[in-house]
């Protein structure tokens, strides 16, 4: 037996060994067992208009609040860590929604990877938080103008897409929209995919939102609703027209897998 057989024969030994150790480690992990943990990440989307909005000089906030089960192999969950209590800043650039500039100050976690707390938030804004659990009204209508202009003043509105989190190909999710502008109303849609943001002002026939009850809105200041089967990639959009009366105006969002 010459050199080259010999050689051959040790590669595909190798290879061999290879694929079936790949196969085995392969087998191991997906016969592992996962648990489920709730996980509640919190963030908030900054928005500045700049001077070709009407809401100029005027500012949003997106506070988003999202809980939902997390599917982790035992003993390998994120042990709490202090240090991550509080966003890093992620970006802090110019962005145009609906072919308008405005300057979006977003931060890290937003992707569901590590569960943490906003570090800007106070106890008074987890006590406003749970105080809604005792209000009588889920969903309030707007009710400072008609459905009808809604329509015409979303044509020049703003729009903010928010993903959820889930560790399924397909989940169900209750939410609550809120604004604290009482002289507007909002749209909110559950939508596939984060393009509809786009989709919604550039390509409106293009535009595809969840249409069962429950997975949108139209033309109010509070909504609550659920919508069952939405895939992995989707998330809340929500639109409100360019007419903000405060300085800094609050959108709030509540979103829980269930």
């Amino acid at each position: 037996m010459n050199l080259f057989h010999v050689s051959l024969i040790v590669s595909f030994t190798i290879l061999f060994s290879v694929i079936v150790v790949d196969d085995a480690f392969g087998t191991y992990r997906e016969s592992r067992d996962t648990v489920k943990i709730s996980q509640t990440n919190e963030y908030a989307n900054y928005v500045h208009f700049q001077p070709e909005w009407k809401s100029y000089p005027r500012n949003l906030i997106v506070d988003v609040t999202t809980t939902w089960d997390r599917e982790v192999v035992p003993g390998e969950e994120e042990q709490s860590d202090i240090t991550k209590h509080g966003a890093k800043q992620r970006q802090n650039g110019l962005q145009y929604v609906n072919n308008k500039p405005v300057v979006a100050v977003q931060y890290d976690y937003r992707d569901c990877e590590s569960q943490w707390f906003h570090y800007a938030k106070t106890g008074l804004d987890f006590l406003g938080y749970n105080l809604n659990f005792f209000e009588e009204e889920s969903s309030i209508p707007n009710s400072a103008y008609s459905d009808e202009s809604q329509k015409q003043k979303l044509q020049n509105g703003f729009a903010q897409f928010v993903p959820i989190c889930t560790s399924k190909e397909s989940t169900n999710y209750e939410y609550t929209v809120s604004v604290n502008d009482k002289t507007i109303g909002f749209d909110v849609y559950f939508v596939p995919s984060p393009v509809q943001q786009w989709y919604y002002f550039l390509f409106p026939e293009n535009f595809e939102h969840y249409s069962n009850d429950g997975c949108f809105a139209n033309n109010f200041q509070k909504f609550s609703g659920e919508c069952s089967g939405v895939d992995k990639n989707s998330g809340l959009l929500i639109v409100v027209p360019d007419e903000l009366s405060r300085p800094m105006t609050k959108i709030s969002v509540s979103l829980v897998e269930i």
